[in-house]
């Protein structure tokens, strides 16, 4: 009797470990991206869509109650594609940061206007300055 028992724990610990092999893998849904902290005052350019994904770019604005301070870049290596971007320079200001995809403020043009969060085509920066007036 305790041989046939032992056969049948046996047949069904096989059973248990082959339906385990078999059976189809459960996959989590992909987490959603996460958004890097891009810190108060910063002009940040970011690898994905809606502030999400490495920061690419960080740039201090030291920005001012009268002004601010954004060094001009006009050659940036290695090349970035940002999706996103997040501008630090209030309204009242009335500055565009403009985004050349070529060194020397050279080439095709993508302006930021506003302050806060944009999305951006991935296209290259290769400059950025900052146009007020």
């Amino acid at each position: 009797m305790r041989h046939q028992l032992f056969r049948v724990a046996l047949a069904s610990a096989a059973a248990l470990s082959l339906a385990a092999a078999t059976a189809p893998a459960v996959h989590a849904s992909p987490a959603a991206p996460v958004a890097a902290h891009c810190p108060k005052g910063f002009l940040c350019l970011y690898e994905g869509p809606h502030q999400t994904g490495r920061i690419l770019l960080k740039e201090n604005a030291h920005i001012r109650k009268d002004g601010f301070t954004l060094r001009e870049l006009g050659d940036i290596e290695p090349p970035i594609h940002p999706f996103s971007t997040f501008n630090p320079l209030p309204d009242d200001f009335d500055c565009i940061i403009r985004l050349n995809d070529e060194p020397n403020f050279a080439g095709d043009e993508q302006e930021l206007v506003g302050f806060g969060k944009h999305e951006l085509d991935g296209h290259r920066v290769g400059s950025l300055t900052a146009d007020c007036g």
